[in-house]
């Protein structure tokens, strides 16, 4: 403005239009200028204000994410699209998305992969790398949402995007394979989910480092999907394959604390396997060794501790080492609470445990309090007319059975056994356990014929699951043989 004014004083107006010209451009440079200026020092506040909601967001753990975290995000993303050029930006939302990612966070997730799906589509264009990564996220949530049709489509455009890429083959193309073999596996189409898999492996393994870990991540995938066939020795070779790579990796690094988490992971998965499998000795040692890289990398007060606390805990139970099972249990409970985790499936999980091991020391209130806060955990988490609702149901039923309280059991096993047969259909192997459970309760209020109906829609319902040989099997039929005993000598009377 100093400069308009001390223009107009002096001019000159013998040349009325060459000074009207004058005056006319003059402003306009200085107006260019002043947006010039003006950009540098929005993109210069876009990006102070951007590191400050970074710094929220560094080293987050997804087991601690808080509505306060997504609010950081949405921010950051929002000084994000004015700091960066697209390519840029889909390398910084993905690493930033990740934890978010691992938590469920999906409804922050969604609006902002769709948002970032369409900046990229535009420039660098359709068929870009960067495209191909905002898909393969975008797909990854709505297959968690359960939308597979949707997640297909998206993961499949991603894949023949990223298979069309020149130095084939890239880490990127068997990323998206691993993604299909998981869609697959949910969509139980387990023929196409294991050839995703296997081709994923092949290409994941020529790039294994500390930095690039999609081996490790499909193998264990792998274990899960071969658990979840009853394959129990598949799943454990590709546990122990997973954990041979990450030993490598670590020797190669072995302060690397994503390697460390990794292998800790492995571990702990492969225990549960093992444990499940009977052989107790070596899961306890797995345990063992997860705690203590967990402890190492995470400190021996954090979430990912109190899992592998309760799963130890669950296996010394299994043992009747009752007080190990309840110093565990306790410690967990602990950890939880300490990062306000009190509302959590997780805390309701080791509730519900810890109850028990009470039961079997007879400290019932005790055990009915821990069931009790735990069916509200699960009920206002979950829904009323959850799976995992039906679980403690069933456990409180079973305590008040022991209790003598057959009124208050009754309803409590009922409910359980129609939530089971509503969600998880009526030839389930949970219908089978809640069928033998009523069955008892039944017996001990002197209702023998109906308790024995119970007991034979069990074992006819267990049989066709798992067999003649299965404990559960053999602990319904040995029930029903107990009744038919109980019964004659009362007739003999």
């Amino acid at each position: 403005m100093t400069d308009f004014k001390k223009d107009s004083g002096k001019e000159d107006i013998s040349d009325e239009s060459t000074s009207i010209k004058a005056k006319d451009k003059n402003p306009e440079k200085e107006m260019e200028k002043e947006t010039g200026k003006e950009i540098e020092i929005k993109t210069k506040n876009h990006r102070n204000l951007l590191e400050r909601y970074e710094q929220r967001l560094k080293d987050l753990d997804p087991e601690l994410i808080t509505p306060e975290d997504e609010i950081a995000l949405k921010e950051a993303f929002i000084h994000a699209k004015e700091t960066f050029e697209p390519e840029e930006l889909v390398s910084w939302f993905t690493v930033k998305a990740e934890p978010f990612y691992r938590s469920v966070s999906w409804k922050v997730l969604l609006s902002l992969y769709e948002e970032l799906l369409g900046i990229v589509e535009k420039k660098p264009g359709p068929e870009s790398p960067e495209t191909a990564s905002v898909l393969n996220g975008l797909a990854g949530i709505y297959r968690y949402m359960g939308n597979y049709d949707e997640a297909l489509k998206l993961f499949s455009r991603a894949l023949k995007i990223r298979e069309n890429l020149p130095d084939q083959p890239r880490p990127e193309t068997g990323n998206t394979l691993g993604e299909l073999g998981i869609l697959y596996t949910l969509m139980d189409r387990r023929k196409e989910a294991l050839s995703f898999y296997t081709r994923a492996l092949e290409i994941q393994k020529k790039f294994l480092s500390p930095k690039n870990l999609g081996a490790v991540r499909t193998l264990n995938r792998t274990a899960f999907f071969y658990k979840g066939l009853e394959k129990p020795e598949k799943a454990e070779e590709c546990f122990r394959l997973a954990l041979k790579l990450l030993e490598q990796l670590q020797n190669q690094e072995p302060d690397n604390r994503v390697v460390m988490g990794y292998r800790a992971g492995t571990l702990n998965n492969l225990g549960v396997l093992l444990s499940e499998m009977g052989k107790l000795d070596e899961a306890e040692d797995r345990y063992g060794q997860a705690l203590e890289l967990q402890e190492k990398v995470y400190g021996p007060e954090h979430p990912q501790v109190a899992q592998t606390l309760n799963n130890l805990a669950l296996l010394y139970f299994q043992t009747t080492r009752y007080e190990k099972a309840m110093i565990l249990y306790t410690r967990s409970l602990e950890i939880m609470e300490k990062f306000g985790k009190t509302e959590h499936t997780g805390f309701a999980t080791t509730l519900n445990n810890l109850a028990g091991v009470y039961v079997q020391k007879s400290r019932y209130e005790k055990a009915l309090e821990l069931y009790t806060r735990a069916l509200e955990i699960r009920e206002h988490v979950l829904g009323p007319d959850d799976p995992d609702v039906a679980k403690t149901l069933n456990n409180m039923g079973e305590l008040y059975r022991i209790l003598g309280q057959h009124k208050k059991a009754l309803p409590l096993y009922t409910r359980a056994l129609k939530i089971y047969e509503t969600t998880l259909g009526p030839t389930h192997p949970d219908v089978g356990t809640t069928l033998n459970n009523l069955a008892g309760l039944h017996e001990s209020m002197g209702e023998y014929e109906t308790a024995i109906n119970l007991y034979e829609k069990a074992l006819d319902i267990i049989e066709k699951e798992y067999g003649p040989d299965h404990p559960y099997f053999k602990i319904t039929r040995n029930n029903l043989i107990g009744l038919y005993e109980k019964m004659e000598r009362s007739w003999r009377k």
